[in-house]
């Protein structure tokens, strides 16, 4: 084999392929990225820790002034009625020296106010300390996910990497030499070896594909998994010629060239299909039926029917009400959905070609709703609120339970819920946040104060203009609300109380990763990736992802009932423990990998951004 030959045309191919990609980084170089940007999220990290022990110092000094402000109110006091009594003996007897007990009652009154103006000194130093933290936490929370989009941005150059090394042409010469069999001519038996010669090329050239990959070890590991092959494009004899003894050698010179698909790059790294959806679909586009094109102008019926009543069909997404359902579609794939609570869904993708009856049977799923478990309170006349499923009481595992977590997911521990809850199975809409507003005239902490914050430049950015009512993108009315703070939340469940007469709150931690967790113990209630448009999330490939929110409701409910607890807007929650606030659950415009279920960060209870709401949740 002339080894060197291939060489040269495979350097050729790198250095011409590295030309047209020059502006793009590198995966060592997206690498180095993250390996310094994490060291700068162990530092806010240690900084954080840092800074909440300063913060703590500070207010047990000023609970100490307080405490001594006390004191001194006390010897002030004590010291005034001394004086006073001196001042009564003066009168009978003015020989009496009073000066003494002014003295005192002077030093008393200063002691006191010299206290009263540290207790003020304090609190600035307390409230600055404060915001300090708060800085700190918004840039850590910012940082994070800043790197985990390099690590999606890594995996992508991984996945282009692999196919630009592998899909490479080069020449291998190979020798070949074979017996003849007596019942085949020479014409045969030519043919035959230099077939045989061009699968020992194919195989050798493969091989040294492999060879030559920068993630060898990852992708012969995972070789039979995928199935690439190369593609012979032609062939040239060398020299060739039959012995004697009729044997038949021949040299061929062999042009091939490596043939790796999107989805197999995926499975040779190991990495979720979703990276390669591009090229799954470009594939299932290739493969169609070029002879019969279908045209997207003829509309077709399409009739659905199931076997239970109160159903939801969904076709391409969007609802269509229950079955029995007959609707006019465009020719071409769709895919239709029915569901119902309580039942597995039925889910079936159509080529649509003329006119096509559905016949779904659902079956019930292991966990199945009951009656009553369905839960919307009146408020005032027609107005109704947020619709609830009721979350069982039990036991489960909550925090990082897949090794893929944050160091504030674990340890991962075993919580009991004791009692059945509601959670509104959607995040609180933009109409629902509305009806509110109108009947309180609220005014939200955006609006009274320097506005929205936006995700720009890797950290968020407060835009004076954007509120709930505005958040910087188009939004319907069953969008989630964003833009709201803690605070904002907090009002809301309590106008939701005083309205309904029944106790409304913001979901505790614990209560939310149980009931978003639904059962699963995996990253996501479907599994440990994220899929493709499963969720709203950045790179989670759904028409809104690292755009919008998306409408409430535009994927599956997990299996407890609960829409969007992966991604679309980070919702709030309660630490009741520390009385802190943390979002869950991930947003529109971060990564998949901060959409895990077990994923948390504490922002300030004041902050608010166009990817952050909120859920509630009621006691039975």
């Amino acid at each position: 084999m002339r080894l060197a030959r291939l060489a040269l045309l495979v350097t050729t191919t790198l250095t011409m392929a590295n030309a047209a990609l020059a502006a793009e980084p590198t995966v060592e170089e997206i690498s180095n990225q993250i390996s310094t940007l994490q060291s700068q999220y162990e530092n806010f990290s240690d900084n954080v820790d840092s800074l909440v022990r300063e913060e703590q110092q500070l207010r047990e000094q000023l609970q100490s002034l307080r405490k001594r402000s006390d004191e001194l109110e006390a010897a002030r006091k004590a010291a005034l009625e001394e004086m006073n009594n001196r001042y009564q003996l003066l009168i009978e007897d003015p020989s009496v020296d009073i000066s003494s007990a002014q003295q005192s009652y002077q030093q008393a009154v200063a002691a006191h106010q010299q206290n009263k103006e540290d207790i003020k000194t304090q609190v600035q130093l307390v409230n600055a300390k404060k915001a300090e933290v708060e800085r700190v936490r918004l840039s850590k929370h910012s940082l994070i996910n800043e790197i985990e989009i390099l690590k999606e941005k890594r995996t992508t150059a991984r996945i282009d990497r692999l196919r630009d090394e592998f899909n490479q042409t080069g020449t291998l010469e190979v020798s070949q030499s074979i017996v003849c069999d007596r019942q085949e001519t020479l014409s045969q038996c030519e043919t035959r070896g230099k077939l045989l010669a061009k699968q020992k090329a194919s195989k050798d050239y493969l091989n040294q594909l492999f060879d030559s990959l920068s993630e060898a070890e990852v992708a012969r590991k995972n070789q039979e998994k995928a199935s690439p092959n190369v593609q012979i494009l032609g062939s040239k004899v060398v020299s060739n010629g039959f012995s004697g003894q009729g044997n038949y050698g021949v040299k061929l010179a062999v042009e091939l060239r490596g043939q790796l698909q999107e989805t197999q790059a995926c499975s040779l790294l190991d990495v979720d299909l979703r990276y390669c959806a591009e090229g799954s679909l470009g594939k299932a586009e290739a493969t169609g039926d070029q002879n019969q094109p279908i045209d997207s102008s003829v509309m077709h019926r399409l009739t659905v029917r199931s076997n239970v009543y109160d159903d939801e069909v969904f076709i391409d997404g969007v609802s269509y009400g229950s079955t029995p359902l007959e609707v006019m579609l465009p020719a071409g794939e769709h895919e239709v959905e029915i569901g119902k609570f309580g039942y597995e869904s039925y889910v079936d993708q159509l080529l649509l070609k003329d006119a096509t009856s559905v016949r779904a049977e659902l079956s019930r799923s292991s966990y199945s709703f009951t009656k009553g478990e369905k839960i919307q309170d009146i408020l005032f006349r027609d107005v109704r609120g947020p619709e609830l499923v009721v979350v069982p009481s039990g036991k489960f595992k909550m925090g990082d339970l897949t090794g893929n977590g944050l160091p504030n997911e674990r340890p991962a521990e075993t919580r009991s819920i004791d009692a059945s809850f509601g959670i509104s199975d959607t995040e609180i809409t933009v109409d629902a946040f509305r009806q509110f507003v109108n009947q309180t005239a609220y005014v939200t902490d955006a609006e009274k104060g320097n506005g929205c914050a936006v995700f720009e430049g890797g950290e968020p950015i407060f835009k004076a203009k954007l509120n709930w009512r505005e958040p910087g993108f188009t939004q319907a009315d069953n969008a989630p609300v964003v833009c709201v703070s803690y605070a904002d939340a907090q009002a809301y469940v309590t106008w939701l109380t005083e309205t309904s007469g029944y106790k409304y709150r913001l979901p505790t931690e614990v209560q939310w990763e149980y009931a978003a967790r639904a059962g699963t113990e995996s990253d996501f209630w479907w599994g440990d990736n994220v899929g493709i448009d499963k969720a709203n999330c950045r790179a989670c490939g759904s028409a809104w992802s690292g755009r919008s929110t998306a409408p409430v409701g535009a994927f599956k409910r997990n299996p407890w009932g609960l829409f969007d607890t992966v991604g679309n807007a980070w919702e709030w929650t309660t630490d009741s423990e520390r009385d802190a606030a943390v979002v869950r659950g991930g947003a529109w415009n971060f990564a998949p990998s901060l959409a895990r279920v077990s994923t948390r960060m504490e922002l300030p209870k004041d902050f608010r951004s166009n990817y952050v709401g909120f859920r509630v949740i009621r006691a039975q």
